[in-house]
């Protein structure tokens, strides 16, 4: 760029002298031209340069405006307990920001029963106490936050984390199996938990409010510190952290608005 300046100015000057015949000034007046067409060039390829390395921002969509909506979601979560299917349940609701970040609450329990044998503890009392059959309960709930990736394709990629507290609980017996019957079972312990579940995630936009997404991830637990003395005076853990520590697969039912405001 300051070749072209300097070539310019060079060029000038000899206009400015007069002290050349007829042919050197139609040289020079051509020598005029090609530098300004290159340095026109120059400075719409160094602009467009500027305007293409701009500093891009995940909440801007172009407009300047940040588009603000939402979704809700029914979830259905697949893992493993005790070696058995175990399913979950649950329900979510997030802020969308430009159909790209989102931040929101959920919620998700156990609902396939799982029952282990029977044992002896101790109680307050020192008196043994014997279980014949307990079930787990779980449930956990907190934050969600996530990432969609060129959410405007019909078929698109994102990423989520889930970070909640919640319980584990064994009861005395499962929960009622019909309607009309009341709830008949009371929790042995609950141990208080924190859960992380990292997940990445496929999504399928079917219509402008409805759409579907398939996850795959992993479920941390943590804070699992209870135990009991058995028959025999030894001390026994209530819950085992594999069981919980477990890969995780959701199917999820998104419902809000999922277009974006120009």
């Amino acid at each position: 760029m300051l070749f072209f300046v300097s070539k310019l100015i060079q060029i000038f000057n000899k206009v400015k002298s007069f002290n050349y015949n007829f042919n050197q000034k139609r040289i020079v007046m051509k020598q005029i031209r090609i530098l300004l067409f290159a340095v026109t060039v120059l400075v719409t390829g160094t602009l467009y340069s500027q305007d293409k390395n701009e500093t891009q921002f995940l909440l801007n969509n172009g407009s300047g405006k940040v588009n603000v909506s939402g979704f809700g979601t029914f979830n259905i979560g697949f893992s493993s307990f005790d070696n058995d299917l175990a399913v979950y349940n649950g329900c979510g609701g997030a802020v969308l920001l430009n159909q790209t970040l989102y931040f929101g609450i959920y919620g998700m329990g156990l609902s396939t029963q799982h029952g282990r044998d029977g044992f002896t503890m101790r109680n307050n009392s020192e008196t043994p106490v014997t279980y014949e059959q307990v079930y787990t309960q779980f449930a956990h709930g907190g934050f969600w936050l996530g990432y969609i990736h060129k959410s405007y394709k019909p078929v698109h990629f994102g990423a989520s984390t889930k970070l909640g507290w919640g319980g584990a609980a064994l009861t005395n017996q499962q929960y009622s199996s019909g309607y009309d019957e009341p709830y008949n079972y009371y929790s042995i312990v609950t141990d208080e938990v924190f859960v992380f579940t990292p997940q990445l995630e496929v999504e399928v936009n079917l219509l402008k409010w409805f759409k579907m997404n398939a996850s795959a991830g992993y479920q941390f637990v943590t804070g699992l510190d209870k135990y009991y003395i058995n028959e025999n005076g030894n001390q026994v853990d209530f819950f085992n952290s594999s069981d919980f520590n477990q890969p995780v697969f959701n199917l999820s039912f998104v419902f809000g608005w999922f277009v974006n405001k120009s």
